[in-house]
This record gives structure tokens, C-alpha cells and sequence, in this order.
């Protein structure tokens, strides 16, 4: 929606609260925040979009990059698993909510709030679902940094900036008689308290996380905190809970739809400013959050510096020579890669202890992240995020390595500070691999103590297993070099997909080698390299693909190439055969050498059975560079970018999983892509711009550029070859080279 008719007041505010620091470039112009918020409608969306997974489940969140809180208008007023908390296309807004949804996902919601601008009256709708309105908003003047709504029931303007753990709000009624804000506890559970506390000006509350997968329904052991304060005295205070309105009180807990309002005497054209801080740590911590990164009342300073963090950021990839919808699907797409993993420490260091909060730990010397979806994150978004902020990423992969500190195993899908076995593989191994790979510094030795361990241990107690810890079914894979069909692999969210596993504990088998190979680790790197060609142990050589395989050695009759089979995750036999990123070599060899599988890999293209939507695909268009077929990867990579993305709602073909489909738009477009995190290298395709260039950190790269430069207006098409520095190279580069700068250039 655009807006088209508001009264003139709030069009001047709008523009002066829009009015940023001039930049040498505003990047933010090119975001649309509304990309991926609705059902697909790429050119390759499929007609049945009846579930959430033809939706990207993106929200059009204020945020810092991989700030601890978000801030998104609310549709969706549950925390309930897989249900954003925007979905545009609801013509209603119930409020504005301080969310910790994981974008992209299909997960939940938890320790979050919501903010409803009102005025009190003879009906006072507080519920949510009674209280929803109609809402304009302006898509020109929002970005990461700011969002504007119009309630023009009420005639309220909501405004909405941010830091990494605070938000700050502006509100201004055109009618401001009985101007009344309404806070929310989210809690599903019914669980949560809220208090107002009139001398400070201040509304205080919190909201218990609970899991879901392993220890579904049980506590966290913390909760999402806030501490929101008010530039305007309260005239009038309540709260609600159970369905009830208790006027005059001032505290509760423990009750359904729980919250509390709080009503002001403004005068005509006075705006009322809140902030909101947030912890996971206490009430006190999200107060001195809140003091600390907004210790003032000026609204428009705030929005320029997160306009200036988000431009700086964004400025780290430079792209020129396209059009605005190239620019627009870029930006975005570099908007939503860097909204996770989750800041979860507050700014004294403190957070809750990892596998339970019992205790409040204290990160020294770096910044502890959160709600890493490793089976999504560690293929494309991460390595992204080594690149453009090396910083974040380094304390994300010490992060990584605390939590195993703290629970005794090295996470698989660390979300809501808790372990959890959601999905397949060990992929913190790879994400370790890969950061120690580039020359990240941590403690390595520390780090690969725990590595080993999932890789060769099993947790010896039964209720560790239960809750997440290890690998599942190593000891069948131990015991055959793959996971038998026999096994059914309990106490897993996913369960079987035994051959998807197998080829994802060989991919993690190899990186852990490298690490071992670093340290002098010899023996564990030869049983490690021998245990990496474990995926040639479910390939079929009768039906040519992967296959589920029984115990005794016998593979299933039970198998179509392009079906769902019990034994693969999310894909079919045909999409995960290609899923070896280690030893592509070694999987031409079981297809009988390069040209069958060159034959293969170009009939799973032409007959369109390739599919985008999931991540286990997502390297096969740039496995045609091992068969001297880079013409085809480019062909095939333009051609995604074109089909499986767009602009608007429905500009994501399907979830787009804490941004790793977006960081795989992000890497195509520029012209490379990292097929294996581990190695080093990146497997060429070619720009979509004329020129790209990566503004390079100094502190851990070389403070250079490297530039990627096209044939001016050929960037849509194929090139026939490619110089580094001037000297024709094969179509793949290694880290060292990138990070020390350079050019690469596209010739026809």
C-alpha cells in the first residue's frame, strides 16, 4: 500500500523523521521489506501455496544487523511454530512487535511483545484479535532503519527506529485526547508478568521461553525481557489478562492475553516517544540496554546512526550496472542475510548460560550469538557474513564454541539458547572448519576437542541424547560406514532419512579432518578422510542415484529418482545424489566418470527436477565447473536469479531460512559461490552487474577492494573466459586470493 491521502501534519513528520545523514550512496533506498512476507510468486513459485512453505517468512523488521530484537508490524498475535508474525496481504495491524522470530524460518516466535497506539474511550478494545485496524504504510520512507504506519481509524502515526538490543518509537495522534499505549506479553503458555511503575515513567515485564523439538513444551530456563519508558507522564494505567480489564491496577502475572495500558495527556501536534529495552538476561540488564544505547530522547539521531550502521554494512558490496529491480532483489537480499544469528548477550556481557540458563554467564572479549541454523546458514550465509562482517562472524564461531563449553557438546541447531536436533547433519563442525579455513582466530585446540567429540562419541546418558546432544545415529553409522534403514533414528524432529544423513556426516567427517590436519591430529585425520567417502556406501550403481540401504547390505526396491523417499530429507533421491561438495571427483567416479556425469547433471537442468526452494540443491548448478561446462553454471545460475526471485511479497520462492536463500541470490549475482566451506575456494559463475566490488576489512582481510567487472551491458549473458589480475584463470578462485584484493575480470 502507498499512502495517498493524510492530513498535512503527519506527511511533515513523516518526512523529517525520514531525513537521514547524507551518505555517498543510501543502499537503504534499494530495500523492500515486504520481500518475501507473502506467498511466492516468482516465475517458478508452485500453483499449490495452501502452506507456509511456499511463503519466505521474512518481516519487515527495524533492526540492527543480527540485533537482538527486531521490531515488525503484527498480523499474527501467536508464538505459535511456523506462524510469522507479518503476513502481508492481512489488511489488519494489531500492533508493532518486539519480536525474536527467526527470519525466513518456519519455527516460532518466543519472549516477545507487542506495542498498540490507541485512545481509551467508551469501548476499549485491548485484545488483539478485537483491536486490529486498518493500517497505511509508506514503502518509500521505510528501510532496516525506520518504519512508518498510519492508523487512520484513530489517526495515529506510529514511527519505529532502532539499536541492536533497544527500540525507540514515535507516536502522534491527530486527536490526542485519551492517547493510550498498549503493551503485551506474548506467551502462548499464558505464562508472564507486566508491571507499570508511574514514577519512572516505565513499564516493565517479561514473557518464558519455551522449546519446541527436543524438550518440546519445557522451559528454556529464561525469558525475553523489557524495560519500555515514556518521555510523558501517565495519566490514567491498567491491565488486562484472562479476557478482563482491571482499571487502576498496575501488576500481573500468569494470566492469558496478559498486559497493561497507559494513557497520556498530550497536547495537540505533541508526539509521545517510547524506548524499549530488551534482554534475555533480566529486567535490570534490559534497562541499562535500553540507558546505554539510546541514553537520550532525540528520535531522529537514532535513526541516523542505524541509517549509517545499515549503509555501512550494505556498502561493503558495491554493485553498478543494473537495473532497479537488480538492485532492489540485491540490497534486500543483503538486508535479510544479515539479520541472524541473534546478539544474545546485553552490553555488560551478560547472558543466560546456554542447554538451560541456570545461571547468568559473561562473554569477555566478544559478543555472544544466538539461533544459528546450521543446516541452513553454513552453505552460503555464513561464509557471506565472513566476508562483509568478519568481525560478527568471529564471535559468532567463538559463540559456537562457548555453547559446547557450557553443555558439554558441540551444538547441531542451536536455537532459543538451547540444544536441538531440528535437523540433520553436525554442521557447527563446518562452520568451525570453515572460519579456522579463512584465518579466524579462537581457540582451535578447544574447538576441535569438541568436534571430535560429536564426531566420535555418543552422549553415554540417555537423557542428554533425548535433549539434542551429539550426532543421531552415529553409532549405525559407526558401525556400517552408513545409517541402515533399520534405524529409524528416534528422538530426532526429522526422523530416517538415513542416506540424506550419511552424506552430510561424510561432508562433516571431511571437515573436521581439516581442522585435524591443522593440529597434527594424523590418525583422526586418516580415519576422518576414510570415513568422508562414507557417501559412496548409499549410492546405487543399478539405479545410478542414492538409495536407502538395509543393514545387510542389500538397497531397497523402495525408490523413485524424483520422489519423496523416507530416507532423504526434504528432497528427493535425485537432488541429494549431487550432495557430496567434498569429493565431487570421487562421485563422477561412482557415475562411471565426468561425461555420464555430465550427462546427469545437465538432464536434472533441462528436465527442471532441480529445486531451489530447499538447501541441499543449492551447490549442483556450479558442480557443471568440474566438467568444464562453465558456460552451463552460468546459464543455469542467471537463470535462477531471474526465476526463483523477485520483487515484492511474493519475491521468494520459499522460506528463506535465516537468510541462506538470500545470501545464495547475494553470491550468484556477484559471480561465485563457496560449493564446499572448508576449502577455500569458490566456484565461479559470472556477475549480473556490470561491475561488483567488495569493500574488503582491514583488521582481517587486506582493507582492499576486490572487483568483479563485465563486458559493460552483457552482464545478463555468458562470458568465455576470466582473468585474475589481468591472467586467464579456470573459473574457480580461493579465499587468499579474494581476501588480498585484486580484480576479476569477465571477457566474452
Amino acid at each position: 500500500m502507498k499512502i495517498l491521502r493524510i492530513p498535512t501534519l503527519f506527511l511533515a513528520l513523516i518526512f523529517l523523521a525520514s531525513c537521514a545523514q547524507k551518505e555517498d550512496k543510501n543502499y537503504l533506498q534499494y530495500i523492500d521489506l515486504l520481500i518475501g512476507t507473502g506467498p511466492a510468486t516468482t516465475p517458478s513459485a508452485t500453483k499449490d501455496r495452501g502452506t507456509q512453505e511456499h511463503y519466505g517468512q521474512t518481516i519487515p523488521a527495524v533492526t540492527a544487523p543480527f540485533g537482538m530484537t527486531q521490531w515488525t508490524p503484527q498480523t499474527h498475535n501467536t508464538e505459535t511454530k511456523c506462524i510469522a508474525p507479518f503476513y502481508w496481504g492481512t489488511p489488519t495491524l494489531q500492533g508493532f512487535r518486539a519480536t525474536h522470530w527467526t527470519s525466513g524460518s518456519c519455527v516460532q516466535d518466543y519472549g516477545s511483545f507487542t506495542v498498540f497506539p490507541t485512545v481509551t474511550g467508551e469501548e476499549f478494545r485491548f485484545l488483539p484479535t478485537q483491536r486490529k485496524t486498518l493500517y497505511i504504510y509508506d514503502a518509500d520512507k521505510s528501510s532496516p532503519a525506520y518504519y512508518a504506519a498510519m492508523l487512520p481509524e484513530k489517526n495515529i502515526l506510529t514511527e519505529i527506529t532502532a539499536t541492536k538490543r533497544t527500540g525507540f518509537f514515535r507516536f502522534s495522534w491527530l486527536e490526542p485526547e485519551n492517547a493510550t499505549v498498549i503493551i503485551d506479553v506474548n506467551s502462548d503458555e499464558g505464562e508472564g508478568y507486566i508491571k507499570i511503575d508511574a514514577e519512572k515513567g516505565e513499564v516493565y515485564g517479561y514473557n518464558p521461553v519455551h522449546r519446541i523439538y527436543n524438550g518440546s513444551g519445557k522451559p528454556a530456563g529464561f525469558s525475553g525481557y523489557f524495560v519500555a519508558r515514556f518521555d510523558k507522564p501517565f495519566s490514567k494505567t491498567g491491565t488486562f489478562g484472562n479476557n478482563e480489564l482491571f482499571h487502576g491496577t498496575n501488576e500481573l502475572q500468569n494470566n492469558n492475553y496478559l498486559g497493561a495500558y497507559v494513557t497520556f495527556n498530550l497536547a495537540e501536534g505533541e508526539a509521545l516517544k517510547m524506548k524499549m529495552g530488551t534482554s534475555f538476561t533480566s529486567i535490570e540488564n534490559a534497562r541499562q540496554n535500553m540507558e546505554t544505547e539510546i541514553p537520550h530522547w532525540d528520535f531522529d539521531k537514532t535513526k541516523s546512526e542505524l541509517d549509517k550502521t545499515w549503509n555501512t554494512i550494505l556498502g561493503r558490496i558495491d554493485v553498478e550496472g543494473g537495473s532497479d529491480d537488480d538492485f532492489t532483489k540485491f540490497y534486500t537480499a543483503m538486508y535479510h542475510s544479515f539479520i541472524h544469528p541473534r546478539l544474545f548477550s546485553d552490553v555488560n556481557g551478560e547472558y543466560p548460560q546456554f542447554g538451560g540458563g541456570e545461571t547468568v554467564q559473561k562473554a569477555n572479549g566478544f559478543e555472544y550469538y544466538c539461533d544459528f541454523t546450521n543446516w541452513d546458514i553454513f552453505r552460503a550465509q555464513m561464509p557471506l557474513v565472513s566476508l562483509v562482517a568478519p568481525e560478527q562472524y568471529e564471535h559468532m564461531v567463538k559463540s559456537l564454541i562457548v555453547k559446547a563449553e557450557q553443555g558439554g557438546w558441540l551444538p547441531v541447531f542451536p536455537m532459543w539458547n538451547s540444544y536441538t536436533s531440528a535437523m540433520i547433519g553436525d554442521h557447527s563442525t563446518a562452520i568451525i572448519a570453515d572460519a579456522l579455513a579463512k584465518g579466524f582466530e579462537f581457540d582451535t585446540e578447544k574447538a576441535y576437542q569438541f568436534m571430535r567429540k560429536n564426531a566420535f562419541e555418543t552422549p553415554k546418558n540417555m537423557d542428554d541424547y533425548i535433549d539434542g546432544k551429539g550426532r543421531r545415529a552415529l553409532d549405525s553409522y559407526l558401525q556400517f560406514g552408513y545409517i541402515p534403514i533399520e534405524d529409524e533414528v528416534p528422538h530426532a524432529f526429522h526422523r530416517n532419512e538415513q542416506v540424506s544423513r550419511t552424506l552430510e556426516y561424510a561432508y562433516n567427517d571431511w571437515a573436521v579432518a581439516q581442522v585435524a590436519q591443522k593440529l597434527g591430529e594424523t590418525d583422526d585425520y586418516n580415519e576422518l578422510m576414510a570415513r568422508s567417502l562414507n557417501y559412496a556406501n548409499v549410492f546405487d550403481p543399478d539405479k545410478g542415484w542414492v538409495c536407502g540401504r538395509y543393514g545387510d547390505g542389500t538397497f531397497t526396491d523402495e525408490f523413485d529418482a524424483n520422489g519423496d523417499m523416507f530416507y532423504i530429507t526434504e528432497g528427493t533421491p535425485k537432488h541429494y545424489t549431487w550432495y557430496v561438495p567434498h569429493d565431487v571427483e570421487g562421485l563422477m567416479d561412482l557415475m562411471g566418470g565426468k561425461e555420464p556425469f555430465a550427462q546427469k547433471l545437465n538432464a536434472l537442468i533441462d528436465n527442471k527436477e532441480y529445486w531451489h526452494g530447499n538447501e541441499p540443491s543449492h551447490q549442483i548448478p556450479y558442480l557443471f565447473n568440474y566438467v568444464g561446462q562453465w558456460q552451463k553454471t552460468q546459464e543455469t545460475v542467471k537463470h535462477i536469479l531471474q526465476t526463483e526471485y523477485g520483487t515484492g511479497p511474493g519475491g521468494i520462492s520459499g522460506n528463506d531460512d535465516s537468510g541462506q536463500m538470500s545470501a545464495w541470490y547475494v553470491f550468484g549475482a556477484a559471480g561465485f559461490y563457496p560449493v564446499c566451506p572448508g576449502s577455500n575456494e569458490y566456484q565461479l559463475s559470472s556477475p549480473t552487474f556490470e561491475k561488483v566490488t567488495f569493500n574488503l576489512n582491514k583488521k582481517y582481510y587486506s582493507g582492499k577492494s576486490f572487483v568483479l567487472e563485465t563486458t559493460p551491458g552483457n552482464q545478463y549473458g555468458t562470458f568465455s573466459s576470466v582473468k585474475l589480475n589481468g591472467k586467464e584463470i579456470e573459473p574457480v578462485i580461493n579465499h587468499d586470493e579474494l581476501k588480498k584484493g585484486g580484480k576479476l575480470e569477465f571477457v566474452q
